[in-house]
């Protein structure tokens, strides 16, 4: 399979634009750009900067390719030492390293990068993070960045990181998520560091928080309930790509994994992704999972609700992609410090910008991350989704407290995925 193939003709002169493999697209050019027809006998990546940051885009199209979902990596050794204590460029450069190990090991490296999650402990941390990948990548590689602040799952890390990336590893020619172990870089050998999501649809399924005891933990809850919604979508652990917990504290990641693996006793455990929490439940999941397409739909993009639980107009339990096109948007911040309120109707207001440009609405989100560091960032989110959203078609989300938003002087932060609009 041709993984990286350009657009027609007629999308390749699109202003501010970079296709995968061309080299036109650089930072400071027009910020007009159009999203081309789905191509279904084709695939590509699109970057489409606009106003980001040089070597990274306000957002991503993505059409009929296989991806690699990472787990979260540490600034380990292959012995599972920490490298650089204390030393914050060190630690980025052997993240960056652990990431590109686990890529390419899937058929994937980070010039085909789509997304990078970061976390981390300071700001400046996250700027780091950006200079030292813009000097690895090509030029015309410009994934989309998102970032929030929370203590890490080994005491003396600074910084970690979790991505999304275009492989042409032969097992993404395949039917099934192939689970994925990378052997030069430290983990547990039960536990996936990647998983090839094959071409085709996927599912995204809200958070679910639970309260635990002695009997049954939280984490044991909380699968049960995310596996219950997958059973009803007909779909089982093994489509699992992503999981994403976030827990208190952070450092009880190595607990919360053994108990993960209780969820899937024939397999590995699918990549996972630990983000501190500021919550009164001690955990929620959400995940991300593969969903086989048998035939073409009308609409690409449809939202279940399970039949014991009550539809919300802000959030879907669960956003299902049916096509071949997923629109990565980037993690937003204010334009200028304020109320919670404030700051939420500016980054709701650049997305809708993005969503224009690239083809899409506000009716055609799958899936949202809410980060916010207080109350009432809270409370702003809380405020302006009512507004914006159709109540019948809200994303798949999370909303989280976290220790920090990622930029100094912000106290939220969103991304988004997204599908286009068609006719």
């Amino acid at each position: 399979m041709t993984i990286f193939r350009t657009w027609r003709s007629g999308a390749a002169a699109m202003p501010a634009v970079c296709l995968i493999g061309l080299s036109f697209c650089q930072a400071g050019e027009d910020t007009a750009a159009k999203a081309p027809a789905a191509n279904a006998a084709g695939s590509s990546i699109q970057y489409v900067p606009l106003d980001a940051p040089a070597g990274t885009s306000q957002a991503v199209i993505v059409q009929g390719q296989a991806l690699v979902h990472t787990r979260q990596l540490l600034p380990l050794d292959r012995e599972g030492k920490i490298v650089g204590e204390g030393a914050v460029d060190k630690q980025i450069e052997q993240v960056l390293n652990n990431l590109d190990a686990v890529l390419n090991a899937s058929g994937s490296g980070l010039n085909k990068l789509v997304r990078l999650n970061i976390y981390a402990i300071a700001p400046a941390t996250v700027k780091g993070v950006r200079e030292q990948l813009a000097k690895r990548l090509q030029p015309d590689v410009r994934p989309v960045i998102s970032a929030v602040l929370t203590p890490m799952t080994h005491h003396k890390a600074l910084v970690a990181v979790d991505a999304v990336a275009a492989t042409n590893d032969p097992a993404a020619a395949g039917q099934a998520v192939a689970l994925q172990r990378c052997e030069t870089v430290s983990g547990d050998k039960e536990a996936a560091d990647a998983a090839i999501l094959p071409r085709g649809g996927v599912a995204y399924l809200s958070g679910v928080p639970a309260e635990g005891g002695l009997a049954v933990s939280a984490i044991s809850k909380s699968m049960a309930t995310l596996l219950k919604t997958l059973s009803q979508l007909q779909l089982t652990p093994a489509n699992i790509v992503q999981l994403k917990l976030f827990l208190r504290p952070a450092v009880a990641a190595d607990e919360a994994l053994r108990e993960l693996k209780r969820s899937f006793p024939n397999q590995m455990v699918p990549p996972v992704v630990f983000v501190e929490w500021i919550a009164m439940a001690p955990v929620e999941i959400e995940l991300i999972a593969q969903l086989p397409v048998k035939e073409p739909t009308a609409e690409s993009l449809q939202y279940y609700t399970p039949p014991d639980v009550r539809a919300l107009p802000t959030f879907s339990r669960v956003a299902l992609i049916r096509g071949e096109q997923q629109i990565y948007v980037s993690g937003l911040f204010s334009r200028v410090a304020g109320r919670g309120e404030d700051q939420a109707r500016d980054v709701f207001a650049q997305l809708q910008t993005i969503l224009d440009k690239t083809g899409s609405d506000m009716r055609h989100l799958a899936k949202a991350s809410y980060y916010v560091s207080d109350d009432d960032a809270g409370r702003g989110f809380d405020r302006v989704r009512p507004q914006l959203f159709d109540p019948n078609r809200p994303p798949a989300a999370s909303k989280v407290m976290v220790f920090g938003a990622g930029q100094a002087g912000r106290t939220l932060t969103m991304d988004m995925i997204a599908v286009g609009k068609g006719k």
